[in-house]
């Protein structure tokens, strides 16, 4: 029985030692074969995958901005007016906004450049004070507000077009603004990205003169949206108890425009 195992165990270590020695002379031979011959292409194609030098990259910014005369003018006005009963105050109203629309049609405003920016009615409450010492709100009417928007080209009428709304009617204007229209504005930004792309690829060369790189491609491009600063006025006022004439040739002037496109650019980069 012992005789047995003894065998088997030696028979078991001739074997393994066999297959040793023939695993060791195999990788051998590929070694041999790798360093001996030319490196296969399918094993460049594997090494080029896990490592392209063209990934070398550099990212910066750059910017373009322009001036440029609005063309476009926005006006923000309309009428309120109150009464005890909401139809009464409605009546007034429209009656009222009606007149504003008609001095603005025939002051060259034309109806396609007027449209309804606010329209709201809500009641107008006091508060009292009864015999027990107790505050109570009372119903004492409603208030009607139509708020126009206009927006035209006559940029040099803002006054004029005031001096009509007011004189017939207006008692409120919350807002002019001088903007750029916008395919003027579209126009400007397609001309200044160009601008853009060569201000970043001037401080990506700037940038990589001391660190001995070159650009050899661009990998992305992303154009940032426009932020374009206008005129706003903050003009809120109501005219009620004012002179008309105190309006009168209103001087308002617009001042330019400052456009600016902004893009991120991604190069790839390599020694000189």
């Amino acid at each position: 029985m012992d005789n047995r195992v003894n065998v088997a165990v030696v028979v078991g270590v001739i074997f393994v030692l066999a297959f040793a020695v023939t695993l060791t002379q195999s990788d051998k031979q590929v070694e041999s074969q790798v360093i001996g011959d030319d490196i296969p292409e399918e094993l460049i194609y594997e090494w080029l995958k896990k490592y392209d030098p063209s990934e070398q990259t550099i990212s910066v910014s750059g910017s373009a901005t322009a001036s440029s005369n609005p063309d476009s003018l926005v006006i923000v006005l309309g009428v309120e007016s109150e009464a005890k009963t909401a139809n009464d105050s409605l009546s007034q109203n429209s009656d009222s906004l009606n007149s504003v629309i008609s001095a603005l049609t025939n002051s060259g405003i034309s109806e396609d450049e007027i449209q309804t920016s606010n329209f709201s009615i809500y009641p107008i409450y006091d508060s009292i004070k009864d015999l027990s010492g107790n505050w109570k709100q009372i119903l004492n009417g409603y208030r009607v507000s139509n708020i126009l928007l206009i927006q035209t080209d006559k940029i040099n009428s803002a006054g004029d077009i005031i001096d009509a709304a007011v004189s017939s009617g207006a008692n409120r204007v919350d807002n002019i603004s001088f903007q750029l229209s916008d395919d003027k504005l579209q126009k400007i930004s397609d001309d200044l990205i160009s601008d853009a792309i060569n201000d970043a690829t001037q401080k990506a060369e700037k940038a990589l003169v001391p660190l001995k790189q070159k650009i050899v491609g661009v990998k992305s491009v992303v154009i940032h949206d426009n932020v374009v600063p206008y005129y706003d006025s903050p003009m809120r006022a109501s005219f009620d108890g004012f002179a008309e004439s105190s309006m009168k040739s209103a001087p308002i002037m617009s001042g330019d425009e400052e456009i600016t496109t902004n893009v991120s650019v991604v190069f790839y980069i390599s020694q000189q």
